[in-house]
């Protein structure tokens, strides 16, 4: 598939995976929210039927010792119902504290109360000039049962009133209930079932609770109910028990839930933006394999021709002159040279790669190393006119390593170097650097363009400029695998003045157990 191809579905692909994903979170938070408002409506409607019946429970009770008051007032004689009233307040109307008959003028014409005296005047003083004033009695149709709900001073009386018609005139009935004996005796009994299950309280218009404890804690699942014409300033608010909980749990659910939905979207996103870059980096890899098989297939056929050319000229003796002869077996031996270094790169390169790669550490001078390296290297190229310099520096240079894999790595610095520095002469240098051994390899060539040098240690890298040069792209990756083995580093850089230099690093002092578990086996 080729690259164009391929961009063309991961631009598709990601946003596809990305779209499906945030379909996918909508649809599970949603799912999720609606279980959650149903069962929240579930305890809602319970919780609202409860209400309700204990709102009109309390509302009933007041009607019931209204109607059983009023029953008692003879038209005829309504001064009466201060003897009658009294003996069976308690029982009849435990919440009445007083009763009064009015005429159609308003007046007084009959009064009783469950009071000290003056407990009494003060309240007919206190209906005379607040209360009176708020009833509606003139606009009040005969036999229809009002009541008046308000606070006067820091008492909140409740009064029932109703008009009446006896022989053509009009008068009217009052009963004054005690709102603290509601709240003591009456809204104590309303949820004795309940114990366990349910909180409550009774609240004013303002929010200001009159009885009970606070529910500010229970969140959505408190459910109130206004009592509809007894105590209608006054609302009573129901939650179950464990309301708090509930809120507190369905906060964390959904913190959770949206924490879960995000961590797996960015799971998919992040799981997806990896298999892209590892199909990429698959398909890039796929690439500098071909380019590599096809570097070598050349480098292999080059040096190939070369001896089997000058070889059937020995051969057939078609040689004119000894100094000829001796030209060519100088060649092919050049050439097989280069032809045993290529191969033996490849054959290290693979066992590293499949891990059997096998390193025999020895004490050895790492000078020594580097200029055996040097020589080997000169016999390479000694057609090619370019001179390679050695420096050492530095006090002791004896370290465990592995001879012939650091004589390779070395090797394929200068082979490197003489590729890319255009025929100009090489300075290897082998000095000690604090607490490591150092071998650098300069050119004095046009350098490393600047965004290839954080990947020239890579497999089968090889830089656009130089696309055209000889090699396979295994060098410095070998390289940098032989020395990491060995506890070092690598690194290239562009020199000053004109150049590039690529050198690695040796622990002087390597650690022996860091060293067995980075060190790997070297195939023979």
């Amino acid at each position: 598939m080729s690259r164009w191809r391929l961009r063309i579905l991961y631009f598709v692909l990601l946003p596809a995976i990305a779209a499906a994903s945030v379909i996918l979170g909508y649809y599970t938070w949603v799912t999720a929210s609606q279980y959650e408002a149903l069962g929240e409506q579930s305890i809602a409607q319970s919780t609202l039927l409860l209400v309700q019946e204990k709102v009109d429970r309390v509302e009933q009770r007041i009607i019931d010792a209204d109607n059983s008051v009023f029953h008692l007032i003879d038209p005829e004689h309504p001064e009466e119902i201060e003897r009658s009233w009294p003996p069976l307040a308690e029982r009849i109307s435990p919440s009445v504290r007083a009763v009064l008959v009015l005429d159609d003028g308003g007046n007084t014409i009959a009064y009783a109360a469950r009071a000290t005296p003056e407990e009494k005047r003060n309240f007919l003083k206190l209906f005379t000039d607040h209360i009176l004033p708020d009833l509606e009695l003139e606009t009040q149709y005969v036999g229809r049962l009002k009541h008046l709900q308000h606070s006067y001073g820091t008492t909140n009386y409740l009064v029932s009133y109703k008009a009446l018609m006896h022989e053509g005139r009009r008068y009217y009935v009052v009963a004054h209930h005690d709102t603290g004996y509601i709240m003591r005796e009456e809204f104590p009994v309303l949820f004795v079932n309940e114990e366990g299950k349910r909180l409550y309280n009774v609240v004013d218009e303002d929010g200001h609770r009159v009885y009970g404890e606070s529910l500010a804690r229970s969140g959505d699942y408190l459910v109130g109910r206004r009592f509809p014409t007894t105590l209608y300033q006054w609302r009573l608010q129901v939650a179950p028990k464990q309301a708090p909980l509930l809120d507190q749990n369905n906060r964390t659910r959904r913190i959770n839930e949206v924490t879960l939905i995000a961590l797996s979207f960015g799971i998919i996103l992040i799981g997806s933006l990896f298999l892209v870059y590892a199909a990429d980096k698959e398909r890039r890899l796929n690439e500098l394999k071909g380019e590599f098989i096809a570097n070598v297939s050349h480098e292999l056929k080059t040096p190939l021709s070369v001896v089997r050319m000058f070889g059937e000229m020995l051969l057939t003796n078609r040689v004119k002159s000894p100094e000829k002869q001796q030209e060519y077996l100088e060649i092919i031996c050049r050439e097989s040279e280069r032809l045993s270094a290529l191969i033996e790169n490849v054959l290290d390169f693979a066992a590293i790669e499949r891990g059997k790669a096998k390193y025999e550490m020895h004490e050895r001078d790492l000078g020594d190393v580097v200029a055996r390296a040097i020589d080997t290297f000169r016999y390479r190229i000694e057609k090619d006119g370019v001179e390679v310099r050695l420096t050492r520096e530095g006090g002791m240079l004896v370290i465990p390593i592995d001879e012939q894999a650091i004589l390779l790595a070395t090797i394929n610095l200068l082979d490197n170097a003489v590729k890319y520095g255009g025929g100009t002469g090489v300075d290897v240098k082998v000095s000690n650097v604090g607490q490591e051994l150092v071998v650098q390899v300069r050119d004095h060539g046009p350098g490393i363009p600047a965004e290839d040098l954080s990947k020239v240690f890579e497999r089968f890298y090889r830089s656009r400029r130089d696309v055209n040069a000889r090699g396979s792209g295994i060098g410095l990756s070998l390289v940098e695998q032989i020395v990491t083995a060995h506890g070092g580093r690598a690194w290239a850089e562009n020199a000053d003045g004109g150049g590039a230099t690529v050198a690695f690093a040796l622990p002087l002092f390597p650690n022996p157990k860091a060293a067995l578990n980075r060190i790997s086996p070297r195939a023979v």
